[in-house]
């Protein structure tokens, strides 16, 4: 662990039983303060220019397809671009996942963008009224309502005339039963059928309510209409192969994609629910379609649900996002809603790792817009995270649900979260091959940016998903020499950040790493203070040989005591801390290979999280 030449001074000036007491404060210092505390020193009017840690995800629209309109959306707080296979047509696909591609390389992968695709069947939705997209018709409890294929309603719908899209299917007509309920708009107004003819539904409303233009018609013999479009589904999965895209949103498709390709379970049924464990092994994420649970379980209980699967992802260290019913007002409206501000704002406090926009950007009036709300929205709702006892639960559920692994990288990676509280640093570099060293510390929810330093652009894009974690692409000169390489990924990466905000001169960073060029070997920690100018900073190849200088220099001074403060110090063993061990390595450092003081004490802060993690469960 190198430390700046600040925190060296301070330690240099403070005896044996202080130096304890504030290496002990590395893991105590924030339980000085409850939850409570926390919540009622909240700063009201802090202007929330924190850098946003959620991740938001946009449906592709037709106002934005442009390569000008995805740029724009980027710029406005997109992470992930989400394409409707079902709505969108495949020349289109094509067409704006090369306008990503070229958007990326020509900022030299600086500018990234994941792409999901959404495999599900095209949605049956009503026409539009002839009032407009923003117009309402109020259905009331009692009135009869006809369901209509006739094209001469598609954008002339009355409240007793409404169009249904079933192109898609058009024998799903011919399943209604007379009793049979329909819903509108996932459940706002319900309908019972009591004729069916040769073109249309004839229904009562059985429960009355507001309807718009395009809303979702939801079917009882919805389990055909998934059926029948069977082939189409297998039909996108190969289209999705083909491209081999960032991560897909769908049922189950293992066998029918490649293994670079992130798959994303919908949970949107009892069903899903109930096999809820089962989905989280099997997938790399998960997606709570909130409409479609609606429809299942009554309206008190999804916010429960909702915080019940976020809550089993977040210990198990996979991303979740939800999706639906977000910013709807925003649609036809500039501006949301309180309550919809509010449920953003729970979704980041419950833990989600990202927020989907369906119609808001699909086809609402106010795209744009809407993903500048939800970025204001998330980093307000960030500020107001109280990240040690997140920090702090997660490891007691993930050690009481026996998945607290004891392995060197995720000792490193829980060190390196301890540590960036405690020091208040401003960000953690992690270098990683294939994403995990990095994505491991950002699900332990630290109060800092996660910065993954990769020369993957796939890896690079799949940490996109998940909470706090950003991502830096290096494309620099390869060296032969490891330590060198190493040390120009982590420089590249620390200047793009103080370009993007993300760091700047004066800063607290941690930086982790691994010994040796292999991938899964990290194991190594370093806290710095960056300098004002934009110096470079030597990491890994200080970690190879002894250069004693600057700060180092006043670190080995602390290690080279004098012989009266030895006995001194020799005669309170109890107190014996991470310095004191320095100066052991360093005496012995003439009977072993050379090697910097600096490679050893990460090895003692993982220890003693190691120690503290296995009394932790033992305890329990």
């Amino acid at each position: 662990m190198n430390f700046s030449a600040t925190t060296l001074q301070t330690h240099s000036e403070t005896g044996i039983g202080e130096r304890h007491n504030a290496f002990n404060d590395l893991f105590t210092a924030p339980r000085q303060i409850s939850h409570l505390q926390y919540t009622c020193n909240l700063d009201i009017d802090q202007v929330a220019d924190n850098v946003r840690q959620t991740s938001i995800v946009c449906t592709l629209g037709k106002s934005w397809k442009t390569k000008e309109g995805i740029l724009k959306m980027m710029d406005a707080g997109m992470n992930i671009m989400l394409i409707n296979l079902s709505m969108t047509p495949r020349d289109i696909c094509k067409e704006v996942i090369q306008y990503a591609r070229e958007i990326e390389k020509e900022s030299g992968y600086a500018r990234l963008l994941g792409i999901a695709m959404d495999m599900t069947a095209a949605p049956v939705r009503t026409g539009i009224f002839e009032g407009g997209h923003s117009y309402e018709a109020n259905l009331k409890e009692g009135a009869r309502v006809t369901l209509t294929l006739d094209d001469h309603y598609k954008f002339q719908c009355t409240p007793e005339m409404i169009f249904i899209n079933t192109k898609y299917f058009p024998q799903l007509i011919n399943c209604l039963r007379k009793g049979d309920k329909v819903y509108l708009d996932d459940g706002q107004v319900s309908l019972i059928v009591k004729d069916v003819g040769l073109d249309g539904v004839n229904c009562m409303v059985e429960e009355g309510g507001i309807i718009g233009s395009y809303k979702r018609v939801t079917l009882p013999r919805d389990r055909l209409y998934q059926e029948s479009v069977q082939l189409n589904y297998i039909n996108d999965l190969k289209f999705a192969a083909d491209f081999a895209e960032d991560s897909i949103m769908i049922h189950l498709a293992r066998n029918h994609l490649p293994g670079s390709t992130k798959v994303f379970a919908k949970l949107e049924t009892r069903v899903t629910i109930k096999n809820l464990h089962d989905l989280i092994a099997a997938s790399d994420g998960l997606v709570i379609r909130r409409s479609d649970l609606a429809m299942q379980y009554t309206p008190e209980k999804i916010f429960k649900l909702q915080k019940y699967i976020v809550a089993h992802c977040n210990i198990a260290e996979k991303p979740v996002f939800i999706i639906e019913q977000l910013l709807e007002s925003m649609v036809s409206k500039p501006r949301p809603t309180r309550a919809e501000s509010s449920d953003i704002a729970n979704a980041v406090l419950d833990g989600a790792d990202g927020l989907v926009l369906t119609m808001e950007t699909s086809w609402g009036m106010y795209a744009l817009d809407s993903v500048h709300v939800v970025d204001n929205i998330c980093r307000e709702a960030e500020r107001a995270v109280f990240h040690f006892e997140t920090r702090e639960e997660l490891k007691q559920c993930r050690l009481q649900m026996e998945q607290g692994s004891f392995d060197i990288r995720s000792v490193t990676g829980a060190s390196a979260a301890e540590a960036a509280a405690s020091c208040n640093a401003t960000a953690i570099f992690v270098i990683t091959t294939t994403g995990a060293s990095a994505t491991s510390i950002a699900m332990l929810r630290p109060p800092c940016s996660v910065i993954a330093i990769t020369l993957d652009v796939s890896v690079a894009r799949h940490c996109l998903a998940y909470r706090g974690l950003h991502s830096y692409v290096y494309t620099g000169k390869s060296e032969d020499d490891w330590a060198l390489d190493i040390d120009n990924r982590i420089n590249a990466a620390i200047e793009h950040s103080r370009i993007t905000g993300l760091v700047k001169g004066g800063d607290r960073i941690i930086v982790v790493t691994g010994s040796v060029a292999t991938s899964g070997s990290t194991n190594t920690m370093h806290i710095f203070t960056l300098e004002e100018e934009h110096s470079k900073l030597r990491i890994v190849g200080s970690s190879h040989e002894v250069a004693a200088t600057g700060a180092q220099e006043g670190l080995l001074n602390l290690a080279d005591r004098t012989t009266e403060q030895q006995q001194n110090e020799q005669k309170d063993e109890e107190e014996l801390d991470a310095l004191e061990e320095i100066r052991l390595i360093q005496g012995a450092r003439s009977r072993r290979p050379r090697f910097s003081v600096f490679t050893h004490v990460h090895t003692l802060l993982s220890l003693f999280t190691l120690i503290r993690l296995t009394f932790t469960a033992l305890s329990q």
